[in-house]
């Protein structure tokens, strides 16, 4: 049976949650948890997409997010890979984190978005958590909203515009919002279910752009982009993520700016956000790699990664794809992933 295809508009809002498989930890510790934090905001700069509550939790995420360009199947796709693949380097596992797909429900923003917010910041206490609930809400974007933390992440002004004027007064009603009531779900159903009232639900069915795939090409050359992270980090830097690339005058993060750029239509500045530089240093990476080449200065590793992610490149020829929009085939590389996917 044919998996339903998720309804993607632009400025649709949605919960998702995300497990992992066979009930195993998600998180080990708070270095896991920062990191995929990290990885939001790194995405959140790439896609556009607002998020409005977070709660991290040992094994299960919750987001509230709403994506203006409609590509949440991308965001969430590009999260998924990038936080799997810093897992099992650091935890030297293999296969599949995440239980299946993320599960995620269609909300109707005007009706329900502070309700939502409230249904994600009372899990410690639904769950019983006690006095662990302060701890638990550290790894949450409720402290953001009672202005106890700040943060670039989430954007709170569209709910708490709704609970008075003043930010002192706001965040009072919030907090009396939140910890009074008991944070049911708004409505029956389950996730995976549109959210609202009938002319919500027959609007948004109206306003499905179908697989933002089609529709965002960026959001393709983003997929790309980590593919050609994933390689050249794993051949020239085995054991280590992508945070090792950042920072470093290295061949490798020279290498991987120079494939992105050359197999996407990312723009420098794109480039750099994904590497922490600015884009004059991408630029001037790229004119490096370039140099190389023309010089035939290239070791053998570097000359077979760049036949391999970008033949075109070296020959001057179309590159070849593997049937799934056009990525870039990956080979078999020192930490042991092969292509085809």
């Amino acid at each position: 049976m044919a998996r339903p295809r998720r309804i993607q508009f632009d400025g649709a809002l949605y919960h998702v949650v995300v497990q992992v498989a066979r009930r195993k930890p998600l998180f080990h510790d708070s270095r896991d948890k920062q990191r995929y934090l990290k990885l939001l905001l790194r995405y959140r700069n790439l896609f556009g997409y607002k998020l409005y509550a977070y709660r991290v939790t040992s094994s299960c995420v919750h987001l509230l997010l709403e994506t203006p360009r409609g590509n949440i199947s991308k965001v969430m796709q590009c999260l998924g890979t990038s936080y799997s693949l810093y897992f099992n380097r650091r935890h030297r596992r293999k296969g599949a984190l995440f239980q299946s797909r993320y599960r995620s429900c269609l909300i109707d923003k005007e009706r329900y978005l502070p309700e939502l917010t409230r249904y994600i910041h009372r899990s410690p206490l639904r769950a019983g958590v006690g006095s662990g609930q302060k701890r638990a809400n550290s790894w949450s974007s409720y402290p953001v909203y009672l202005g106890q933390e700040l943060s670039d992440l989430v954007e709170t002004r569209p709910v708490l515009a709704r609970f008075g004027r003043k930010l002192s007064d706001q965040r009072k009603s919030y907090r009396r919002f939140v910890e009074k009531a008991n944070a049911v779900y708004p409505a029956e159903g389950s996730l995976g279910r549109i959210i609202g009232s009938k002319h919500f639900v027959a609007r948004a069915m109206a306003s499905d752009g179908g697989p933002a795939s089609n529709r965002d090409g960026k959001g393709l050359s983003v997929r790309k982009a980590e593919r050609i992270l994933r390689e050249i980090s794993l051949a020239l830097t085995p054991f280590s993520d992508f945070e090792r690339l950042k920072g470093q005058r290295s061949l490798a993060r020279h290498l991987t700016m120079y494939l992105i750029r050359s197999q996407t239509s990312l723009s420098l500045r794109s480039i750099g956000e994904m590497l922490g530089v600015k884009a004059p240093a991408v630029a001037l990476a790229i004119k490096k790699i370039e140099r190389l080449l023309k010089e035939r200065d290239v070791s053998n590793n570097v000359e077979r990664l760049l036949k391999i992610n970008g033949d075109f490149l070296l020959n001057r020829r179309e590159p070849k794809t593997c049937g799934r929009g056009g990525d870039p085939p990956i080979a078999a590389t020192a930490g042991g992933i092969k292509s085809g996917l």
